[in-house]
């Protein structure tokens, strides 16, 4: 039994929330025994076909089937969802990514890059993540493909671990700059 974390930042990308709502992904995340989706879902509207109330926050709880779903328009407590999950799937925000990494233990991250945004920048971020080997990456339309995937005890063992902060670089480089070293 496990959770996942879904998370669009503070952005508006109703694909992957719509997507991740959709009765067949619903249906495959009970089939994979996840049994509590979280999803973070900003500035977008639910799907209208979703029977859950929400507060005048946005936030809102439903069970369908045996997979508990809790909805929230924002949070201030990111990093404590994300340490209280076994999954997280993300939008390819730079925070969302590095939160999510530096977790230790880490939790695998899947990472779906909104595309709709004007220079892709998240594409090119997730697929560079991806290609080191920190995180798994898919495409809205792919999510029902990788998901088995993503959520498959084999993938995790290949992820690659995220180095931890060195907090002395920047000063070092500030000083090597500056001519202090």
């Amino acid at each position: 039994m496990s959770t996942i974390l879904v998370t669009v930042g503070s952005t508006l990308f109703p694909s992957l929330t719509d997507a991740i709502l959709s009765p067949s992904l619903i249906s495959s995340l009970n089939t994979l025994d996840v049994r509590k989706l979280v999803i973070q879902y900003g500035r977008a509207d639910l799907p209208p076909d979703l029977s859950i109330d929400v507060d005048a926050n946005g936030n809102g709880t439903t069970v369908i089937d045996e997979l508990r779903i809790e909805v929230m328009r924002f949070t201030d407590q990111f990093e404590k969802l994300v340490g209280q999950s076994d999954y997280v799937i993300s939008h390819a925000g730079s925070g969302s990514i590095l939160t999510t990494l530096r977790r230790n233990p880490p939790i695998p991250l899947l990472v779906v890059p909104n595309e709709s945004l004007m220079d892709n920048h998240q594409a090119e971020l997730a697929d560079e993540m991806g290609k080191l080997g920190y995180l798994m990456v898919s495409r809205v339309n792919e999510l029902e493909l990788n998901l088995p995937k993503f959520l498959g005890s084999n993938w995790k063992e290949e992820i690659e671990p995220f180095p931890q902060m060195d907090r002395e670089r920047f000063k070092d480089l500030v000083d090597d700059l500056m001519g202090f070293t």
